[in-house]
């Protein structure tokens, strides 16, 4: 594209097109879904505002149900306590009265359901008690001392007598009698009881036979001022779970009673109540959100609100807890009016707003049916007028960008700016491909790839450099004037193609010549075997070049070298070359020279011999100093690839050529004479690079050199 020059679009039917501004206006109908959205947000705030409300009237309900509860369990803990004691101390029966004790405790526990047990300890250690299962009672009884057998030194005998309730008299199922350690002097309730003047409230989970967390009222039992013992009474905690079990929380929240450490003392929680079957009793901080997830809720709640539960005084809604699951709670706290025992209520914002949401779901549908058909409606004609055409679009200049520009093609469009920009783009492929053929557009598109600048620099890499040249070239150009155009450009083609396919890189053409390098810019640590690949290709595609005639074929002489050079790009602010510098490649340089000395076609480096190791198959040719280098290498000349050549074809005359020239470096030169001509008969009467160490044996036997003689070819000039 010339500069200055206006992009215009092609030639062409014109068709009517929208303008862009035109074509936006159509997602207006979006304006529906913002409008929606206001109404449904503005709705959802006034009805969460009003289901706090209602939750904070439901807590409020929920916690004075339990309050009258609890203070109805405790007041006939607190009278059966009270019954107990006004027995002994009137003096109806005696503590020591095993059969009447054991009736009057059956007695109580059965009139009261919700009481779990009824115990006396002595201070003797001695323990009797009434429990009341869920469907037997026992009596249990510790004895230190026995008149009727003698106990071990520290181990008492616990007796334990099943009953079936009954109505009247329950019925004697049977007795069990075991050792036990279980003494009442080392029980909390027993302890606290003795040294308190009033009967006190205890938590303890310890009994004999039994261990069931449970809320304990205890009082000494002093007749005519001597000390007899401590009365007990037990409810257990899973009472308590039991009577919140029936509370109704919304559809699915729960309430649970802690103390002011975290510890649960009853809970609707299925996880909790199971933990208090087993004689355990949890806290906040323990619990696991996947078995627990509504009182992790609470717990949750207590550090966004920064309170503690000992600091709940009174009726306190806290703000609403968004959880993991992304669902919001309502949870409230309020003292329960013992001890330091608050209840706390739990409530899903679903189970006030279900309803609600449904309504308002049979409200929406017939917006949403509306406004669902215009998005389809919109994204279609979005898609249609900009999305396809833009993508379309940008595909052409990934193309443009990758240099592919035979794949750019013309993508019209109903919106003027669209087609006018595709119109652009195709001008711009039109003024690339015109400068394409003088640009290596394979390298261009390799260094796009790897974000390479094109600013002058370079690195130090090992790398593998080819430089080719074709023999005679200025005798034939002579002989076939213009002709030789087109035969040059086949040849040029066939040895591109041969380093292309063998992902090489084309540095330049020179006349005749070509150089090319692997392993930069993209990495190959294989490049040295596969710059012997490209070399025997170019070699087979010389047999077939169209302009020759019948029976002339082009002589490709080719120099392979590996090394560290100089890779980069290499030249002024202006004009820059992406190439390789630097001793390794000035060798191959001259490798490729020392075929006209050999009479061979393709000679490479020590270096490239070690590096493509057993891909190739190869042999020595000589040790050479080339012109400009005083140090000596040895040369190899590149015979096929191992895959393509059987092993056996080395071991024949390429094993016999390397014994003459060991011989020739001993000094040994008519045996090496020998060896070489064996070699010449071997490739059908001809051998250059034998002959030529025939010819240099010979004139060494002819006029011997002095000792300092050493076995390498030094070439005078390049």
């Amino acid at each position: 594209m010339v500069s200055g020059e206006t992009s215009r679009p092609l030639a062409g039917p014109r068709r009517p097109r929208l303008a862009l501004r035109m074509a936006l206006t159509l997602f207006v109908v979006m304006s529906v879904l913002g409008t929606a959205l206001l109404i449904h947000v503005s709705w959802s705030y006034t009805a969460r505002q009003n289901v706090a409300d209602v939750a904070k009237q439901l807590n409020e309900q929920i916690v004075a149900s339990i309050r009258t509860e609890l203070s109805d369990v405790l007041r006939n803990v607190q009278a059966t306590e009270e019954a107990v004691r006004s027995i002994f101390y009137q003096g109806a029966i005696a503590p020591q009265d095993e059969g009447k004790r054991e009736f009057i405790f059956l007695a109580l526990l059965q009139s009261q359901p919700v009481i779990s047990r009824i115990a006396f300890g002595w201070p003797t250690g001695d323990f009797f008690g009434t429990e009341n299962f869920d469907d037997e009672i026992h009596n249990v009884e510790v004895k230190w001392f026995d008149a009727r057998r003698p106990l071990p030194a520290g181990v008492a005998i616990r007796r334990v007598d099943r009953y079936l309730p009954e109505p009247g008299e329950p019925l004697f199922l049977d007795r069990k009698l075991e050792p036990s350690t279980y003494s009442v002097l080392r029980q909390s309730w027993y302890r606290k009881a003795v040294k308190a003047d009033k009967t006190v409230w205890t938590q303890s989970a310890d009994f004999p036979d039994r261990k069931q967390p449970g809320i304990n009222i205890s009082g000494s039992l002093v007749l005519y001022g001597n000390f007899i013992g401590v009365i007990n009474v037990t409810v257990e905690l899973g009472r308590l779970s039991s009577f919140l079990a029936d509370q109704r929380v919304g559809s699915t929240g729960t309430v649970a009673i802690l103390d002011s450490t975290g510890n649960i003392i009853a809970s609707q929680d299925p996880a909790e109540r199971k933990a208090e079957t087993a004689g355990m009793m949890r806290n906040l901080d323990s619990l696991d959100a996947a078995t627990s997830p509504l009182l992790s809720v609470v717990r949750q709640a207590l550090s966004q609100n920064m309170l503690k539960l000992s600091e709940v005084k009174m009726i306190q809604p806290l703000a609403p807890v968004r959880a993991s699951d992304g669902a919001l709670y309502y949870v409230s706290l309020s003292p329960a009016n013992f001890r330091d025992w608050s209840v706390v209520t739990v409530i899903p914002e679903k189970d006030f707003l279900g309803n609600i949401d449904r309504n308002t779901q049979r409200l929406l549908y017939g917006v949403a049916a509306f406004t669902l058909m215009m998005i389809v409606a919109s994204i279609l004609l979005a898609d249609r007028l900009i999305g396809r055409p833009l993508i379309r679009i940008a595909g052409q200049l990934g193309n443009i960008e990758s240099f592919h520009l035979d794949r750019i093609a013309r993508v019209p469009s109903a919106l003027r700016e669209l087609d006018d920009l595709s119109g652009a783009i195709m001008q711009m492929a039109r003024g690339l491909t015109s400068f394409q053929k003088y640009l290596p557009t394979e390298l261009v598109r390799t260094l796009v790839s790897q974000g390479i600048e094109a600013k002058p620099g370079g690195q130090q890499q090992t790398l593998t450099v080819l430089f080719s040249d074709l023999a005679g070239f200025t005798t034939l150009s002579e002989r076939l004037g213009p002709g030789i155009v087109p035969v040059l450009t086949a040849y040029l083609s066939a040895a591109s193609k041969a380093i292309v396919e063998e992902k090489g890189t084309i540095d330049k053409f020179i006349g005749d010549a070509v150089m090319a390098f692997w392993g930069a810019p993209l990495p190959d640590e294989r490049h040295a075997e596969a710059a012997c690949r490209a070399a025997l290709a170019c070699r087979r595609a010389m047999a077939n070049l169209p302009g020759m005639a019948a029976g002339e074929h082009l002589h490709l002489r080719i120099g392979i070298n590996t090394g560290p050079m100089l890779v980069g790009n290499v030249g002024s602010e202006e004009r820059l070359n992406y190439t390789v510098i630097g001793d390794s490649v000035n060798l191959a340089s001259r490798l490729e020279s020392l075929n006209k000395v050999f009479g061979t076609d393709i000679i490479m480096g020590e270096a490239t011999r070690l590096a493509a190791g057993d891909a190739i198959l190869v042999r020595e040719v000589d040790q050479v100093a080339v012109y400009g280098r005083m140090e000596s290498t040895a040369v190899f000349e590149l015979i096929a690839m191992a895959d393509e050549k059987p092993a056996s074809e080395k071991l024949a005359w390429v094993a016999i050529y390397e014994a003459g020239l060991a011989a020739y470096r001993q000094r040994r030169w008519p045996e090496a004479i020998v060896l070489l001509d064996r070699v010449a008969v071997a490739r059908g009467g001809e051998d250059p690079p034998a002959a030529a160490l025939m010819e240099r044996c010979r004139a060494l036997i002819a006029e011997p050199p002095d000792s300092g003689w050493r076995p390498v070819t030094v070439m005078g000039t390049k």
